[in-house]
């Protein structure tokens, strides 16, 4: 039987949790900001404990929620924690670009302590020191050393066509999962570009690269509960010692680059790509007697921080831009007679000028990533400089934003949004043509972000990207078949936008540039 001392003190807890929660969840009420509702102890955090959806895409439903269509900003809370959802492009405008030093860096942190390669790269790294680190990297990513950089690109792309080819053995076509071909072809691409090596990924699909590219992105339980940390919960990073590299990664990272990077200080050989960076890099720390582990760390950070997201989104970029051609054949035939006109003007090998201004190419490019930006939100954190006011939501609320707050930017949401796109969710590579793209509201189209800490890589992605489709469609053109998906369904256990069980389509060597060539 239970005591009467028993029964007081539930009592007594369970008034004190009602009183804790009708405070805690009743914040964004008091603030008279619009909210979603919230449930006892995990807020707005449903999905993730569901698994029905991915949280970054529930942002973009919360931006689309029917209720929200007026709101400039929306409140949420993760778990017990009020958040920011921001709806309208001005405010958005004033996170990424007008007041960037009081947003200057991400929400989501790795361990400084425990997690060097994690913390330290250009991703994660924190203001000033990523300010500066940014500004050492730069260099690689100007026009003049991305088109130093294309030749290297173009052999990987001729690499694909053979891959291409090898998987027909009968007849001129073979079905296949779309999306692995394009990641073996990226992870060459950026091995090569960035590491200075050749992955042979095209050639031997378990290869090291390859293996450690698709365990960086599997799901696992631990996994999912590191990156819930880093994004959601990082003053826990250190004390949960939570890594973003798990160690069989973290040593491959390490062990690469510190090969690479002493093979090209013994040949003195000039590349123009990361690792000339890198190794200037090492010579500037060396001289600063500053030469350690840490620093060591930070080296083999930068080309892991382009290796995972270089080849990934790239790799989904293409494989969604084949899905939507696959289902509209007029458009990829369109595409198709762009690349080969090109491509017989210049005897087979299109130069740098030319491929990045392929107009039709851009469009259909520019239009995937409205439909599929590869990450669907940006996260930043409000920290304003000392000396710096916080910053206010005026004259849409009149509420000011506390310092430490998650402050959230739904890409995805904000891209499909027919207050800005008609017909929002149909493939449309016209939106982009230069007469509309003149009509386009400003800071409604962002898949690389905006501002000073918009991707680095983004120009890069493109040109990788264009690479890929025109070394695939050059002689190949792409159909549905059985195992294509109706629709796409976004997997709720990634991070990054990937369709849940695969993009199946039939590829199919019809010789379409070799016969024009003969022409």
């Amino acid at each position: 039987m239970i005591s009467a001392d028993t029964i007081c003190l539930l009592v007594t807890l369970l008034i004190l949790f009602y009183i804790w929660y009708r405070y805690n969840y009743g914040y964004w009420k008091r603030q008279n900001i619009p909210f979603m509702t919230p449930l006892p102890l995990i807020g707005n955090a449903k999905v993730m404990f569901t698994l029905s959806n991915s949280f970054f895409l529930y942002l973009s439903d919360i931006y689309k929620d029917a209720k929200m269509s007026k709101a400039a900003a929306v409140g949420i809370y993760i778990l017990n924690k009020p958040a920011l959802v921001l709806r309208e492009p001005e405010v958005i405008k004033s996170v990424l670009i007008k007041e960037f030093s009081k947003f200057s860096n991400r929400y989501a942190t790795c361990d400084p302590h425990g997690d060097s390669l994690g913390s330290n790269n250009v991703f994660f790294i924190r203001n000033p020191q990523w300010r500066e680190l940014r500004t050492k990297i730069s260099p690689v990513f100007t026009t003049g050393k991305i088109k130093q950089m294309y030749p290297l690109m173009i052999e990987i792309g001729f690499e694909l066509e053979s891959h291409l080819d090898s998987h027909i053995r009968s007849g001129n076509s073979f079905v296949t999962e779309i999306k692995e071909i394009c990641a073996l072809f990226a992870t060459d691409l950026i091995a090569t570009i960035a590491f200075g090596v050749q992955a042979n990924s095209l050639k031997n699909p378990n290869a090291e690269f390859r293996q450690q590219g698709r365990k960086f992105v599997e799901f696992t339980l631990g996994r999912a509960f590191d990156f819930f940390i880093a994004f959601f919960y990082p003053n826990w990073v250190t004390t949960m010692k939570v890594k973003l590299f798990s160690p069989e990664l973290s040593s491959f990272l390490r062990r690469t680059i510190s090969h690479v990077i002493t093979e090209r200080e013994k040949s003195g050989l000039i590349r123009n790509d990361l690792i000339d960076v890198l190794v200037a890099l090492k010579k500037e720390i060396i001289a600063k007697q500053e030469y350690n582990q840490v620093t060591q760390d930070m080296l083999a950070a930068q080309a892991g921080a382009f290796l995972t997201a270089g080849f990934e989104a790239s790799s989904s970029t293409i494989s969604f831009a084949l899905y939507e051609l696959a289902n509209r054949t007029d458009l990829q035939e369109r595409l198709r007679n762009e690349i080969c006109e090109a491509l017989v003007a210049e005897n087979g090998k299109l130069s740098y000028e030319t491929i990045t201004n392929l107009p039709y190419l851009g469009m259909v490019v520019d239009e995937v990533l409205r439909l599929y930006p590869v990450l669907p939100i940006i996260d930043r954190e409000h920290l304003p400089k000392n000396g710096e006011s916080q910053f206010d939501l005026k004259p849409y609320y009149d509420y000011t934003v506390p310092n430490g707050m998650a402050v959230y930017v739904p890409i995805f949401g904000l891209q499909r949004d027919p207050k800005y796109w008609p017909n929002p969710d149909i493939f449309d590579p016209e939106r982009f043509s230069p007469e509309k793209k003149k009509l386009h509201k400003p800071m409604t189209y962002i898949p690389f972000g905006n501002g000073p800490r918009n991707c680095i890589g983004g120009r890069m992605g493109l040109l990788q990207t264009k690479v890929g489709l025109v070394h695939i469609l050059k002689n190949h053109y792409v159909e549905v078949c059985d195992k294509t998906p109706a629709q796409i369904t976004f997997d709720p256990l990634s991070l990054l936008l990937h369709n849940k069980g695969g993009i199946y389509l039939n590829v199919v060597n019809d010789g379409l540039y070799e016969r024009s060539a003969k022409m």
